[in-house]
C-alpha cells in the first residue's frame, strides 16, 4: 500500500517458475520501462494478483506473463488502474470460479500528487512526558493506576518506558491521548490474577479504553489480562478515523515471554527465567485449589492437554461504537480470551494492517454490523489443542469491507475436521482479494466461506477474488406449508434454551460453544447475537423484550469476596442423583440484555427474596426435571428469585435450571405443563398469584425435555417425536424430525410457527 516506483525497469517481479500473491493499492508507477508487474505461473490458483487505484505515467506495459509472453498494455501515457485482477475469480458466491483477467483503466489529463501517508506518525519526541518521571513504578507489583489517570488528565503525549505496569482499573484515554511504548513485551499493562475490577459475573471491563471519536494513539504496549479475570477485555477501541493503534501484543497463551532475570545462578551463565514474583498468584498453588486450578500467562497449568484457564475472559481487542482509524502490527494470540478481535457497530473507516489472530478456543475474529473497513494481511492460525473447534471468522450484518491477502491456516497437528473458515450472515459487498486456506493435513477446512442463511458454500480453497454481493438467491427457500418441518439453520453443537419475544422472534443457545442466536421473523434469517465467556443454559424474555439468559457460573479461582474465596449458594433442591457426579460447585446466574445491544447492556439480574415480591407477571421454571424426587422438586418454591428489568418477571432460583433444556412461563391464574424426564410423563399444574405451582396431576404418559402450547390450547410434547394433544389429553398428531427435539416455543409474526431446536439444527413448523 502506498508504494512508489520510479525510473526502474520493473516495479514488482515474481520469480521465474514461482507463484505469489500480490496486492497493491494507492501506489504510483512512474517511468517503468519494461513492465510494472511480471507474473510467472499462469492458470494457477496460487498466482493471485490484484491492483487497485494505481497511478501510472510512462508505463506502457502493466503486466507481462512470462510463460505465454502476453502483455497487458493500456495504451495511454498517463492512466489510473482503477481495478485489476489476474487469477481464479468468483464474481459472487453463486458464480462458478474461472481463471480470468479483470481490468478497468481510466485516462488521466494530469499526473496527480502522490498520496499522503496512510499511517499516522507518532507525535514529536520533545512533546512526550515520561510516565516514570511522574512517579510510575513499572515493577509489576506497585499499583500504577492513579499515576496513569493523573497523567492522562494533565498530559497529551505520554511515553511509557520498558516495565510492567500494574493496573487495577480501566485506563480511560481522553480525545487525542497518546500512550507510547516501544516494545510490547518489554512494556506491558498487567492486571493481577482475579483483579477485583475485572472479576466475577458481569459485563466486559477493558484494561484500556479509548475516547469516542478522538485521534488517540496506543503504540508499542503489551496488554496482559492475566489468566483468570472473567470480565477482562484487553482494549476497548472507540477512537476515530485519525487514530492509531500500532505494535500491540495481547499477552497470554502462545508467544508469551517471561521476564528475564540477570542475577547469577550457580552452574549457569547468562539470562535465566525470573522465579515467581512475590505477591502475584501463580497457577494452582496460588489459588490453593490443587492440581485442577487454572493458570496465568507466565505459569500455564494443563490437564490432559487443556489449559483450564482457556476461554474464560471476554475479547482481547474490542472495536465498537464507531471505532476505527489505523490498526497495525497486532498480535492477538491470548488463549484465555473469548476471541482475538471483536468488532461491532462501526461505520467509521478503519484500516487494519498485518494482524495475526491465533490460538483461541472458539473464535478468532467476529464482525457485527461493520462497514467501510479494509483489512490487509489478515492471518488466522488454529492450534491443535486449543483451536480444534475454533471458528476463524464470523461476518454478520456487514457491508463494504475488503479483505486483502487473507490467510487461513491450521497447523499440522490439527486432526479434527472443520467446515467453514468464514461464516457469513446477512452481509453485502464484501470482497476477498488473494485468499489462501490450507493445512498440511488431509483434514483441511472444507469451505473458505459459507453463507449460513442462504446455505451457499464457496468451493475453491485458493483464489484471487471473491465478491459477496448480498444479492445471491441461495439454496434454501422457506415454503411455509402447514405441518412441514423445515430445517432453518444447522451445523451447531447442541442447541437448547429456546424462547420468544413479543414480536415473534426466537432466541436459542449453543451451550458448550457459549453462543446465543436469534431467528428474525422480519427477515426470516438467523444471526449470532452474543458470545460471552459464560456458558448459556437457557433463555427467557420479560414483558419489555429484554432477553434473559441463565449462565453457568463457576466461582472464580483466587477471587476474594469478603476476604474469602468466592463461593456460590447451595440450593436446598439440589439433586444428589445428578449433582454428586461432578455437577456441583457452580451456580446458574441469569443476566439481562437488550438483544439489539447485547454487549453494552449485559447486566446480572439481582437476587431478590421471594417473600418481598408483591406483583409477578411471569415466573420462569424448568420445562423438565431429571429428579428422583420429582414431585417435591416440581412444587418447590425457593426463598430467592432473580428479578428481570421489567420488575414483574422472575426466575426462581432452583437447582434444575442448570440441567433443563428450556424454561416455561408460569402466569398467575394459568396452567403449566412440566415433564418428568425419568418417568417419561408430563404433569399439569396450576399457578397461583405469586407464581407458585401446585395441584399436580398427570396430563399424559409422554414427556422428555420440552413442551409448548399453541393459541388453541393444544399441547406439543417432545419425546423423540413431537406429540400433539388437545386440552383433554387426546392425541391429535405426531411430528417427525430428522433429529431429536430438545426445546420448543411458538413464534413468528402470527405466533403460529413452532420452532424446535435439536442437537445441531433449528426447525420451523407452520401449524396453520
Amino acid at each position: 500500500v502506498n508504494m512508489h516506483a520510479r525510473n526502474v525497469p520493473v516495479a514488482v517481479e515474481i520469480r521465474e517458475n514461482d507463484i505469489d500473491r500480490l496486492f497493491m493499492e494507492d501506489c504510483v508507477f512512474d517511468n517503468v520501462k519494461e513492465a510494472a508487474v511480471v507474473i510467472s505461473r499462469e492458470q494457477h490458483a496460487l498466482t493471485q494478483v490484484n491492483l487497485m487505484n494505481i497511478v501510472c505515467r510512462n508505463v506502457p506495459v502493466l503486466t507481462h506473463m512470462r510463460q505465454s509472453g502476453e502483455k497487458i498494455m493500456p495504451g495511454m501515457k498517463m492512466y489510473r488502474v482503477k481495478d485489476f485482477t489476474y487469477g481464479l475469480v468468483m464474481k459472487d458466491m453463486e458464480t462458478s470460479s474461472e481463471y480470468m483477467t479483470i481490468k478497468d483503466f481510466e485516462p488521466l489529463d494530469a499526473f496527480p500528487a502522490s498520496p499522503g501517508r496512510k499511517i499516522p506518525s507518532l507525535p514529536p519526541m520533545e512533546t512526550w512526558v515520561n510516565i516514570k518521571e511522574l512517579g510510575a513504578s513499572g515493577d509489576g507489583m506497585t499499583d500504577d493506576t492513579k499515576i496513569f489517570e493523573e497523567a492522562i488528565a494533565q498530559h497529551k503525549n505520554i511515553y511509557v518506558p520498558q516495565g510492567w505496569y500494574h493496573i487495577t482499573g480501566t485506563l480511560k484515554m481522553r480525545p487525542g491521548t497518546a500512550l507510547i511504548g516501544l516494545h510490547p513485551m518489554g512494556t506491558q499493562f498487567i492486571i493481577n490474577e482475579s483483579e477485583p475490577a475485572f472479576s466475577g459475573f458481569g459485563g466486559p471491563v477493558p484494561i484500556v479504553e479509548s475516547s469516542e471519536g478522538g485521534d488517540d494513539i496506543l503504540n508499542g504496549i503489551g496488554l496482559n489480562s492475566g489468566g483468570i479475570n472473567y470480565r477482562a477485555v484487553g482494549c476497548k477501541w472507540m477512537a476515530g478515523e485519525g487514530s492509531l493503534m500500532n505494535d500491540i501484543k495481547f499477552v497470554g497463551g502462545h508467544g508469551t515471554m517471561r521476564k528475564p532475570d540477570t542475577s547469577p545462578i550457580a552452574g549457569n551463565q547468562g539470562l535465566q527465567n525470573r522465579p515467581p514474583q512475590q505477591g502475584r498468584p501463580r497457577g494452582a498453588l496460588a489459588f490453593g485449589m490443587g492440581p485442577r486450578a487454572a493458570s496465568s500467562p507466565d505459569n500455564p497449568v494443563s490437564e490432559e492437554g487443556l489449559d483450564l484457564a482457556w476461554d474464560n475472559q471476554f475479547w482481547s481487542l474490542w472495536i465498537t461504537n464507531n471505532g476505527g482509524g489505523t490498526i497495525k502490527d497486532i498480535w492477538t494470540a491470548n488463549s484465555y480470551a473469548a476471541s482475538g478481535l471483536y468488532a461491532s457497530n462501526s461505520s467509521t473507516p478503519c484500516r487494519i494492517y498485518a494482524i495475526s489472530l491465533e490460538h483461541h478456543v472458539r473464535n478468532e475474529a467476529r464482525f457485527e454490523n461493520i462497514s467501510n473497513w479494509k483489512l490487509y494481511a489478515f492471518q488466522l492460525e488454529e492450534e491443535s489443542r486449543e483451536g480444534k473447534e475454533c471458528q476463524s471468522v464470523e461476518l454478520s450484518g456487514c457491508r463494504n469491507m475488503l479483505f486483502a491477502n487473507f490467510w487461513n491456516y491450521r497447523v499440522i497437528r490439527v486432526y479434527t475436521p472443520k467446515s467453514f473458515a468464514v461464516q457469513v450472515w446477512n452481509c453485502e459487498n464484501i470482497e476477498f482479494r488473494n485468499v489462501k486456506n490450507y493445512t498440511q493435513k488431509l483434514v483441511n477446512t472444507e469451505f473458505t466461506v459459507y453463507d449460513v442463511n442462504k446455505k451457499i458454500p464457496v468451493y475453491p480453497w485458493e483464489y484471487a477474488r471473491l465478491t459477496i454481493s448480498g444479492k445471491e438467491q441461495g439454496n434454501f427457500q422457506i415454503t411455509g406449508l402447514p405441518w412441514k418441518p423445515e430445517k432453518l439453520m444447522t451445523g451447531f453443537d447442541f442447541l437448547t434454551g429456546i424462547t420468544n419475544d413479543s414480536k415473534g422472534n426466537v432466541y436459542f443457545c449453543d451451550t458448550r460453544m457459549k453462543k446465543i442466536y436469534k431467528w428474525s421473523v422480519e427477515t426470516n434469517s438467523g444471526k449470532l447475537i452474543a458470545d460471552y465467556p459464560f456458558q448459556p443454559f437457557v433463555l427467557a424474555s420479560d414483558s419489555e423484550d429484554n432477553l434473559l439468559a441463565v449462565f453457568r457460573y463457576d466461582p472464580q479461582p483466587g477471587y476474594m469476596v469478603g476476604g474469602k474465596q468466592e463461593t456460590v449458594k447451595w440450593l436446598p433442591d439440589d439433586n444428589p442423583a445428578y449433582s454428586s457426579y461432578g455437577n456441583s460447585g457452580w451456580a446458574a446466574y441469569p443476566a439481562s440484555f437488550d438483544p439489539d445491544n447485547p454487549d453494552e447492556s449485559f447486566k446480572p439480574m439481582p437476587r431478590t427474596a421471594t417473600a418481598t415480591l408483591t406483583k409477578i407477571a411471569r415466573a420462569f421454571y424448568p420445562s423438565s426435571r431429571w429428579h428422583y424426587t420429582f414431585d417435591i422438586a416440581a412444587a418447590y418454591y425457593p426463598d430467592s428469585a432473580f428479578l428481570a428489568p421489567d420488575g414483574v418477571t422472575i426466575i426462581p432460583e432452583t437447582y434444575d435450571i442448570g440441567r433443563c433444556a428450556a424454561l416455561f412461563p408460569a402466569v398467575p391464574g394459568g396452567k403449566v405443563y412440566v415433564s418428568n424426564e425419568i418417568q417419561k410423563r408430563t404433569l399439569e399444574m396450576d399457578v397461583d398469584s405469586k407464581g407458585i405451582l401446585s395441584n399436580r396431576k398427570l396430563f399424559c404418559p409422554r414427556g422428555e425435555t420440552t413442551n409448548a402450547t399453541d393459541k388453541e390450547g393444544n399441547i406439543y410434547i417432545a419425546e423423540g417425536q413431537i406429540f400433539v394433544f388437545d386440552r383433554s389429553g387426546k392425541e391429535l398428531r405426531r411430528i417427525n424430525l430428522e433429529e431429536r427435539p430438545l426445546s420448543m416455543t411458538f413464534g413468528g409474526t402470527d405466533g403460529n410457527t413452532l420452532f424446535v431446536t435439536t442437537e445441531t439444527s433449528l426447525y420451523g413448523i407452520r401449524i396453520k
